[in-house]
């Protein structure tokens, strides 16, 4: 079962009828806060900008963390979570450089989040989301049925 969840900068721009939305714990966007506040029944996921800070998701583009940090971030900031608990979020062209940082640590890889704007929900292999599309104000992603650490066992 492919479940729909829902990002922004700014929470009001996500539709009220969400059930799971994901935001961000620190950077300049950070909007945790107003995000469980209009969402108090969905799921929320967290997602941090810097290696050095926790969440549930690392964010691994330009301005933000970079492949070698998403490593540090699984392994420091991180390490009390095992890393199939942990998800890296990146662009489908990033993707393989980020996994051949993990596999140069000799480090587990974590769960993967993939954004390849093609307006098409399919997931794909070794992920466990897809940021699919970005409309007005909000982007919609397609995420699995089970989102280690995310979805409760």
């Amino acid at each position: 079962m492919t479940r729909i969840m829902y990002d922004a900068v700014t929470p009001s721009n996500i539709p009220a009828t969400a059930t799971m939305v994901a935001g961000y714990t620190d950077g300049r966007y950070a909007n945790m806060s107003q995000l469980k506040a209009r969402f108090p029944h969905a799921t929320v996921v967290s997602i941090a900008v810097h290696h050095t800070t926790a969440a549930q998701v690392l964010d691994v583009e330009r301005g933000d963390a970079t492949p070698p940090e998403a490593v540090l971030w699984c392994t420091h900031t991180m390490a009390s979570t095992s890393n199939k608990e942990l998800t890296v979020y990146c662009n489908s062209s990033t993707w393989p450089q980020v996994r051949a940082a993990f596999r140069a640590a000799r480090v587990t890889e974590p769960n993967y989040w993939i954004a390849q704007y093609d307006n098409k929900p399919h997931i794909p292999d070794s992920a466990v989301a897809k940021q699919y599309a970005s409309n007005k104000g909000f982007d919609t992603s397609a995420v699995v049925g089970h989102w280690p650490g995310v979805d409760s066992a």
